[in-house]
């Protein structure tokens, strides 16, 4: 390892010097740094060290691939180039630093190609960083601005950077020129040879007043970043790390109902630390908003500002959280606010996030799968709304009679239970009292059951299960609603309520798959062979509900959704179709519970593209980007009083196609597509019809062509 041709520091005082600040430096940068630990750990627990093999390639494919913000190409190349660039700089400064030891890094103190990729790199992060300004100064799209932060971090962040590259070019160019070239640097060959007529005495004082330049910027950068929007850099691995694996589609349980102290989130540290970390991991890049339901149609609900209130809210009330003030509470550099410490401490819920915004939200779930930092927006509101109705009874007024109905009904209506089957009469639909057998339950749901437009989608999904010659059986009476809205609503008390009686009734059947396992092992369950049984429905709140949140209550089942049943039917070659039977054109909806949160995107597709002699025409939002229907997270219960009608912006959208059916896969969707059809005045030209129906129609259209040529 060769010492460097120049001796940055001049000397044993000048290192000494650098010593005692670069110590004071990291002892301020840690007592920072230890503050914002500590709020953690004074969080509430929550285990997430599981599916170690997944966390590490998903750390290695969205912190060191970047593939989250690449998804947006422009800001994510600049990005991508500024977070390697940060890594290799980092090199070249500790090379630097031991500069000050008359050291050099092993390998790559001197080698030339490293200092060739370093300066590369210099000017990539330089380019980068004129990206972000334009954006920023320029450009100025919404979602980078922020009710809570004003503009001047990020410009203060691009100027520390900026100074960072500009001292590191300096210290090259100058080190090259009093070296007459011995420290080597593709910048400082470029620039250097320009000061040789300087002499090596006055180059080598500049390059040391720009080494300590350089040096002193960077720490100041080190000092500053705990209090900045550029604590994401530190916080963002291990958020992507310990981010979920669950099902997607849970919301965290509350447990111990009865014995709680408290029943939601009504101040910050009551989080989870992970839900607390996210606020750390936040870049501010605003992706949220722009794919939020409620944020583009004038509501005022930003998942951003959610996540930084959250953060917010902790910071104003760390003293409080963390006891007596202490040494690195007071000092100065130590408040990761900034603020002077006599600010009025606004109340989480009701204060810093407005209850309007918590309401606002569908929990749709395209907040939390466009974040390029894995953060988790949907569980923190449902997580307020708890705090809002459970412990405050504050809820809108029309969600009362929701509430009431589902606890007394069994279903949102106030209608009896007892009438769940009445529109299977004359149907010859076995309930599973009659065929306990049934190799297939159809949960029919509260909207199948009791909805009369959606009880049409019902009958047509039997008579394609009758065609198809599926032993199958409905609960009828014994079926009460999921109590899905109720838990997104965060009335999470009804919802175990309702989870438990219909896991109880399910269990009864040998439903559960967990005593199928069990029977397997030589323990029968009331006298039925041991195996596997399928449920679908056609609801995908039903479906999502089911399937991944009742196990959180010790219901484990098998659930399909009737789009992917359908489509199993026909690779299965017990549903034939006549190919093309559907000319009109036709666009498909991804309902969110379905897409999103269980990635069901393809079945409904080769479904409708069999019957549909044009295939499905796209809407500009599809797939896993699809526009929320507005009808969920309870939503489809409550008034929608301000701004545009979420239901008309997808309606729109459907229109902007061309096509003249508009395909569902959702009971609350067609609900809300055909009130919003009828909202732009667009009933001649658009008709709202679910999947089933479509396959149904076509099963009569065939059976009639085959009676038909039978009669000839």
């Amino acid at each position: 390892m060769a010492p460097p041709a120049i001796s940055p520091t001049g000397g044993w005082i000048g290192t000494t010097i650098f010593v005692v600040i670069f110590l004071a430096a990291l002892i301020v940068f840690g007592l920072r740094v230890g503050q914002l630990v500590t709020l953690l750990a004074k969080a509430r627990r929550e285990d997430r060290t599981d599916h170690l093999e997944e966390r590490i390639g998903d750390f290695l494919l969205v912190v060191l691939g970047q593939s989250g913000v690449l998804r947006d190409p422009i800001p994510g190349l600049a990005h991508f180039f500024t977070f390697w660039g940060f890594i290799i700089i980092q090199f070249g400064l500790l090379n630097l630093i031991l500069g000050a030891f008359n050291g050099s890094l092993p390998l790559i103190g001197h080698d030339h190609t490293f200092a060739a990729l370093l300066d590369l790199f210099v000017l990539f992060v330089l380019v980068s960083l004129i990206v972000f300004a334009v954006r920023r100064g320029i450009v100025r799209p919404r979602q980078l601005s922020s009710r809570l932060h004003g503009p001047w971090d990020g410009f203060i962040i691009l100027g520390l950077i900026f100074l960072v590259l500009l001292t590191l070019a300096l210290v090259e160019t100058f080190g090259f020129a009093a070296s007459h070239g011995e420290e080597w640097s593709l910048i400082g060959s470029w620039f250097g040879p320009s000061f040789y007529g300087l002499g090596t005495a006055t180059n080598v004082v500049l390059y040391r007043v720009f080494w300590w330049a350089h040096i002193l910027t960077v720490l100041g950068f080190l000092v500053y970043l705990p209090g900045s929007k550029h604590l994401h850099l530190m916080a963002t691995p291990f958020n992507v790390f310990f981010r979920n694996y669950g099902p997607r589609g849970a919301l965290p349980l509350l447990e111990n109902l009865e014995e709680r102290e408290d029943y939601g989130v009504s101040k910050a540290e009551q989080f989870t630390w992970k839900q607390l970390l996210d606020g750390y991991a936040c870049t501010e890049c605003g992706r949220c908003n722009t794919v939020c339901p409620a944020t583009n149609t004038g509501k005022p609900l930003l998942p951003k500002e959610i996540i930084l209130g959250v953060k917010e809210s902790l910071l104003d009330r760390r003293h409080e959280i963390i006891g007596e003030p202490n040494l690195f509470q007071k000092l100065p550099l130590a408040d990761v606010r900034g603020g002077n410490g006599h600010e009025e401490i606004q109340p989480l819920v009701g204060g810093v996030i407005s209850k309007e915004a918590l309401w606002a939200c569908t929990t749709c779930g395209a907040c939390m799968e466009i974040c390029p930092v894995s953060i988790e927006h949907v569980p923190k509101i449902v997580d307020m709304r708890r705090s809002l109705v459970m412990e405050e009874s504050d809820f809108p007024p029309e969600v009362t009679s929701l509430f009431n109905n589902i606890e007394r009904n069994g279903n949102p209506w106030e209608i009896s239970n007892d009438r769940r089957a009445e529109w299977a009469a004359g149907l010859d639909v076995p309930l599973m009292a009659e065929n306990p057998d049934a190799e297939v339950l159809y949960w029919v749901g509260c909207m199948g059951s009791f909805d009369q437009r959606n009880r049409k989608v019902a009958t047509a999904l039997v008579k394609i299960l009758k065609a198809a010659g599926v032993n199958f059986a409905i609960l009828g009476p014994e079926e009460s609603c999921t109590g899905d809205p109720a838990r997104r609503i965060g009335n999470e008390y009804l919802w175990q309520m309702m989870a438990q009686q219909n896991i109880e009734v399910l269990n009864s059947y040998g439903f559960n798959t967990a005593q199928a396992e069990t029977a397997s092992n030589g323990h029968g369950h009331n006298g039925h062979s041991p195996r596997t049984r399928t449920i679908i429905t056609a609801c995908p709140h039903c479906f999502n509900t089911i399937k991944n949140e009742y196990p959180q209550l010790g219901g484990h089942y098998e659930v399909i959704h009737h789009s992917v049943f359908i489509d199993r039917l026909i690779k299965e070659g017990r549903l034939r179709l006549p190919a093309g039977f559907d000319h009109r054109k036709l666009t498909y909806h991804d309902p969110c519970y379905v897409g999103r949160y269980n990635g069901v995107y393809d079945e409904p597709r080769r479904v409708l593209t069999v019957l549909n002699s044009n295939g499905v025409t796209e809407m500009r939002r599809n797939r896993n980007k699809s526009f929320c229907c507005g009808g969920g997270g309870g939503r489809a219960w409550m008034e929608e009083r301000i701004g545009k009608r979420v239901n008309q912006t997808r309606v729109n959208e459907a229109l902007e196609t061309g096509a003249e059916v508009l395909a569902a896969a959702c009971p609350f969707c067609i609900m809300m597509f055909e009130d919003g059809v009828k909202g732009v005045e667009a009933e001649e030209r658009l008709q709202v019809e679910d999947i089933a129906e479509i396959v149904a129609r076509a099963l009569e259209e065939a059976a009639t062509t085959t009676a038909a040529g039978a009669g000839q």
